[in-house]
């Protein structure tokens, strides 16, 4: 009987992929998951870093005037979690800093900016301005969710 309920634990749910994309940086989880999401484009020699995509900074600033504070509240819960992280070389990173994400993003050629947008596992469809940050999210969200759940099936 014990054995049954233990083979409940290892059933991929949408609950348990709302619970890994819910993980924040620094978690164990968080790193994990990038980590093996990455595993076809990362270098064994060098050094990557959990990194937010639109800047964790950012959101301590003034809110866009567009967004309402129930929505700024909601951004600025969601900032930490999954879907605004991936993974960065680390000089890349320190380069990075707290650089707006369109901003990086247009500092990159053209094979950069595919290579980017596929690393961080970005839907071609999202715009990368502050702005529209929830649809970014959201977008995202669903994408990982999709590469999470092939992952652990």
């Amino acid at each position: 009987m014990e054995m049954l309920d233990q083979m409940n634990e290892l059933r991929v749910t949408d609950g348990k992929i709302e619970d890994i994309l819910n993980e924040e940086k620094g978690s164990r989880v968080a790193g994990e998951v990038l980590y093996y999401l990455g595993l076809d484009w990362t270098n064994k020699h060098f050094k990557y870093e959990l990194d937010h995509l639109h800047p964790f900074a950012r959101f301590d600033t003034n809110k866009p005037p567009q967004v309402t504070i129930e929505k700024w509240k909601l951004w600025r819960g969601m900032r930490n979690r999954l879907p605004n992280l991936h993974l960065l070389e680390g000089r890349s990173n320190a380069s990075k800093s707290d650089m707006r994400l369109i901003d990086y993003y247009n500092d990159m050629n053209e094979v950069q900016k595919q290579a980017f947008m596929e690393q961080a596992t970005i839907p071609k469809d999202v715009a990368l301005d502050f702005e529209d940050f929830d649809v970014f999210y959201e977008k995202r969200k669903e994408v990982l969710s999709n590469h999470i759940r092939a992952l652990l099936q």
